[in-house]
């Protein structure tokens, strides 16, 4: 019976512990352990989950709450970073990697005070704590107080400290003095020491680049790949140093033995492609985005990348199509990458300016996901030129309640109330952008930019001066500034603004085509030429200006000088095809027509995927009568890009107007009819379809089209003829009367004038 006692008592006893060591605090430290392993592995999010359930048991943590924090940074959630931190410190003030946590993120913040407050309270409880004497350092040299972080930071290096954060902070300061020379012996020193740290071999590189010493920068980024060679992103630097270099050809170079390293890496092809892309090489990137298509048909990634590609070199119709092609692939309507495609789409739509199927894309896929934030964006803009302000704002609110720390959601959010005529909470939601970061420059231009809508230009003036304050240099907020003042007829402070911009930044064209322009206003187009003409000086390759100069030359009569500019402009840039079309369209108005076509012919050769060179084309062989080779140009246009609507209903113009046979009309209502697919809400589209179907007899179509397009394009003299005639025919002669007034009311010649006369003249 004792025996069975003691049994009892020892499974009682176990029963006991059992239940003590599955308690809370084992629970928590269960968690805590598991959170920890995560954290190891750089799996962020599931170390933050368990970090929070040991919290959920014992939230007085600290431990758990400072590691909270740290899975917040690894997955780049600063906010959430500084609560945990922030609670980790007043849990236990005396935990010092909390502390010094915080005060890196105040520092990033622009908190520089209270970021010194922070360093200072480790360093009195431990004086030689490395962190915390680093960030000290940091602290001066975010403040540009380059001399004291040198103070600061030189004896810590001096009595042995051997990080490599105190070289890349002491070369810091010496940058800031622009002594490169001490910056280099710094990086060297550091490299000594830390021969295998990489921040130290990128600064060093960036040193010698910045210097333009690119042989001596690739050795140093030639290191870097070897000392972390499955970081392809090392060789995306190395191309992207020799491509600053002017060297193409090296760059291309490094990038193919990296293609071919890794043949069927996707995001190694996705980035050589984004390389190519950013640098304006677009037939680079598009060979590159296809060979990923070619050898992987099923991913939906390089499509989505092309179809932005598509979308940001204009070949909007193109990138539609390559969409839509993704959303087909995918069944799955919440599928990360449809998601995009249906935001992409709504942009293609949008920059059409078709905003029905636009909000139609939008829509599905907030259907689909309503945390999407870029949709609800998307369809906050299309509010805006819809002219509904609750939409807008309702939609901006959702963007700011999501992404709080995203200053641009608020000052969308700011457009709409002030579309919705609220001012005072337009004017809140900029305060609050600004409480989020005070130093931001869009939030403060689009501050002063408020106050001039609501007249009140000294408030204006106020903050466009607190951003030259800081940066003297902006021409853009100078030359803003002189336009505040000229709108107040405050001439000569517009002038002096204007001066000024150009004093400051005498290299950079916006100073003198600011002056040009109010020299325009004035009627002064001597000055104003003179304006324009340093402008192109001081950027030569810069078309729109050369285009500028060419347009004010010839609004004087100065030909010649139109001329003279143009080839200029193509000795120095032989292969610019924008100059080439400058200069044709020059000569097609002096009606010096085989020398535009000369001139055309070059573009074609620069650029022979340059669409706008066959318009121009087209449309100066019309201009002398020349009917055939005018549709050549068309013709060829359409067979290098079928999807081309704008030449597509020239052509079909061309073709109705000139029908030599019913088969030139049957084709001239095929162009039409497909140009009206590309754009159905186009005016010029629908006129043109609307006139083709009066042409071959179908009074109805042609009435549905041609009402569409006058309603939106009403003074257009053309559209009015041919709505007109329209009605004249289908026997409604009265309203035929009203159009057809409107029509040789108008300024300006068009085909079918005298026609409309008569008709007119006959009712």
């Amino acid at each position: 019976m004792r025996y069975r006692r003691s049994m009892l008592w020892c499974v009682a006893l176990c029963g006991i512990l059992l239940v003590a060591c599955s308690g809370p605090e084992a629970k928590k430290m269960k968690f805590f352990e598991k959170g920890k392993a995560f954290y190891e592995k750089a799996d962020y999010v599931r170390a933050g989950l368990e970090f929070k359930n040991a919290i959920q048991i014992d939230p007085k943590f600290a431990e758990a709450n400072y590691m909270l924090g740290m899975a917040n940074l690894g997955q780049g959630n600063f906010r959430g970073a500084y609560g945990a931190f922030s609670k980790a410190a007043e849990l236990n003030p005396g935990h010092l990697p909390a502390q010094l946590q915080l005060g890196k993120l105040l520092l990033s913040g622009g908190e520089r005070d209270k970021a010194m407050e922070k360093a200072e309270l480790v360093l009195r409880t431990e004086p030689r704590n490395e962190t915390a004497l680093l960030l000290k350092g940091a602290v001066y040299l975010s403040g540009k107080e380059s001399a004291k972080a040198r103070a600061h930071l030189e004896p810590l290096l001096a009595q042995g400290m051997a990080r490599p954060d105190a070289y890349l902070l002491l070369a810091s300061a010496r940058m800031q003095e622009k002594d490169t020379r001490k910056t280099e012996e710094i990086l060297k020193k550091g490299i000594e020491r830390n021969g295998k740290d990489l921040p130290l071999h990128r600064a060093l590189a960036d040193l010698y680049a910045s210097q333009g010493r690119t042989d001596e920068a690739a050795v140093e980024v030639r290191k870097v790949i070897e000392l972390d060679p499955a970081d392809f992103g090392n060789r995306i630097t190395l191309a992207s140093l020799y491509w600053g270099a002017k060297q193409p050809d090296k760059a291309r170079a490094v990038l193919n033995e990296l293609l071919a390293a890794k043949p069927d890496d996707e995001a190694v092809r996705l980035d050589v492609a984004r390389f190519y892309a950013e640098r304006g090489s677009v037939a680079d990137a598009e060979r590159e985005l296809r060979a990923g298509i070619a050898r992987n048909g099923k991913s939906l990634r390089p499509r989505l990348a092309l179809g932005a590609l598509y979308l940001n070199s204009g070949r909007v119709d193109n990138a539609a199509v390559l969409l839509r092609e993704c959303i087909a692939l995918e069944k799955d309507p919440g599928a990360p990458e449809i998601l995009q495609a249906r935001n992409l789409l709504a942009l293609a739509h949008l920059a059409k300016g078709e905003l029905d199927p636009a909000l139609k894309n939008v829509d599905e896929a907030i259907k689909a996901s309503k945390g999407n934030v870029e949709a609800h964006l998307i369809k906050g803009r299309i509010r805006l030129l819809q002219r509904d302000g609750a939409g807008a704002v309702a939609e901006f609110r959702t963007v700011v309640n999501e992404r709080p720390q995203v200053v641009q959601g608020y000052l969308y959010l700011a457009e709409a109330h002030l579309l919705k005529k609220e001012p005072g909470l337009a004017l809140e939601t900029l305060q609050n952008a600004l409480k989020i970061d005070s130093k931001s420059r869009d939030v403060r231009r689009t501050l002063a930019r408020f106050y001039v809508t609501q007249n009140d230009p000294r408030q204006a003036e106020v903050w466009f001066r607190k951003i030259l304050g800081e940066n003297p240099g902006d021409v853009e907020i100078g030359a803003e500034l002189g336009d505040l003042y000229a709108s107040e007829k405050e001439y000569k402070k517009a002038e002096g603004a204007y001066a000024d911009v150009k004093r400051r930044v005498p290299k950079h064209p916006l100073g003198y085509v600011k002056a040009g322009e109010y020299q325009i206003s004035r009627g002064d187009w001597k000055r104003a030429t003179a304006e324009f003409e340093q402008a192109v000086n001081v950027d030569p390759r810069n078309g729109p200006l050369l285009s500028a100069l060419v347009r004010l030359y010839m609004k004087q009569g100065r030909a010649a000088a139109a001329v003279s500019a143009c080839e200029t402009h193509v000795r120095r840039n032989g292969d610019d095809a924008f100059a080439w079309n400058l200069l044709g369209q020059v000569h097609g108005e002096q009606k010096e027509y085989r020398k535009a076509e000369a001139a055309f012919r070059k573009a074609i050769a620069a650029k022979p995927d340059a669409m706008e060179t066959y318009l121009l084309l087209g449309r100066m062989h019309l201009r002398e009568g020349d009917y055939q080779k005018g549709r050549a140009a068309y013709e060829q246009a359409l067979e290098k890009q079928p999807g081309f609507w704008v030449a597509a209903n020239d052509l079909a113009v061309l073709l109705c107007e000139r029908a030599a046979s019913g088969a030139d009309l049957d084709k001239a209502l095929s162009l039409a009819q497909n140009a009206l697919k590309s754009r159905p809400e186009e005016p010029a589209v629908q006129d043109t379809l609307g006139w083709i179907w009066y042409k071959k007899g179908d009074g109805g179509k042609a009435l549905e089209l041609l009402q569409r397009a006058q309603g939106k394009v009403p003074e257009s003299a053309e559209i009015n003829y041919h709505l007109g005639m329209a009605l004249f025919k289908a026997g409604r002669r009265e309203e035929a009367k009203v159009y057809l007034k409107k029509s040789i009311a108008g300024v300006g010649d068009f085909p079918g004038r005298e026609e409309a006369a008569r008709t007119l003249a006959g009712i």
